[in-house]
This record gives C-alpha cells, sequence and structure tokens, in this order.
C-alpha cells in the first residue's frame, strides 16, 4: 500500500523529475555531464554512512520526526537536522510539519526511480563493451600529459 503525503506535506517534484530523467542519454556530446547530474545528487546524497543509517531507520519507522531518528543514532541533533535536508534536496525524503515538528518519510518513488537508474547506469558501464571506437577526439578536450617532464625550484622533477 502506498503512503501519500498529507495535507500541506511538501514533495519536491522537481527533485522527483530529475531522478526519473535519469536514463536520457546525450549521444550528440558523449562528453556532457549534464545528462548526470541527477544521478551524481543521488550517490552525493547516499556517499554519508549517517545518510544510510537515516535511510534505514526511516524504513523502520516511517513518519518519524528529527528528534525520533536522533535518538537512533549517535549524532547530534543538528548534524542529523543536515543529513536530513541533504536527503531532502534529493528528494528521496518527504517532509511533513506539523505544529512545530517536522516529520520525514522515505520517498518510495523516488527511491525506486534512483535505485533503477543506478542499477542502469551500473549495468552500462560494467557490460561497455572494451573494443568499441573511442570518443571523438573533437568531442573531447585534449588530456595528453606534458611530453617534457617540468622541473621544481630545486631542480627535481615535479
Amino acid at each position: 500500500m502506498e503512503r501519500k503525503p498529507a495535507a500541506g506535506c511538501g514533495v519536491d517534484d522537481g527533485a522527483r523529475d530529475k531522478i526519473k530523467e535519469l536514463d536520457t542519454c546525450d549521444r550528440a556530446n558523449p562528453c556532457n555531464c549534464d545528462e548526470f547530474e541527477g544521478l551524481a545528487q543521488v550517490f552525493r546524497a547516499l556517499g554519508h554512512p549517517a545518510r544510510l543509517s537515516i535511510l534505514d531507520a526511516l524504513s523502520a519507522n516511517p513518519d518519524a520526526c528529527c528528534g525520533n531518528i536522533v535518538d537512533r543514532l549517535p549524532l547530534a541533533q543538528s548534524t542529523v537536522s543536515q543529513h536530513l535536508q541533504v536527503l531532502k534536496d534529493a528528494g528521496l525524503l518527504t517532509c511533513c510539519t506539523r505544529g512545530r515538528r517536522c516529520h520525514y518519510d522515505l520517498d518510495r518513488g523516488a527511491l525506486q526511480d534512483a535505485a533503477e537508474a543506478a542499477e542502469a547506469f551500473l549495468r552500462k558501464v560494467a557490460n561497455a563493451d572494451p573494443a568499441a571506437p573511442a570518443l571523438n577526439d573533437k568531442t573531447c578536450p585534449d588530456t595528453a600529459a606534458p611530453t617534457e617532464p617540468r622541473n621544481g625550484t630545486d631542480g627535481e622533477l615535479i
């Protein structure tokens, strides 16, 4: 049974739309990083053990307020609040204000979209054909290393 946010509860549709568009690809410009921005935002949000712990706590205790989450983690309330904001900004949580308390819940649809996009990306990278033609030199900046070693101020190689 899918839970819907109560009236007055915010779901960041912009963040959710970014996650849904993660599987788009700009084939004309393979060096364009914009296509990965939504997925990178999700990975950044998941890139801290405290945020993974918060998601785990919310999966077992939906609709928890910040104080409930703080009680489950060895972190200060201000630190938990900052981590909750990162997860919310990435579109992975919903927040509903009731009185003076904010209640958080997983945005299960956004988490499912993120999981599918991450899986598709990782499968694409893992299964890439190494014999495929290299990127066109005209679309990527030249990254060739200097041909002569550079010396530092006292003659050592740098």
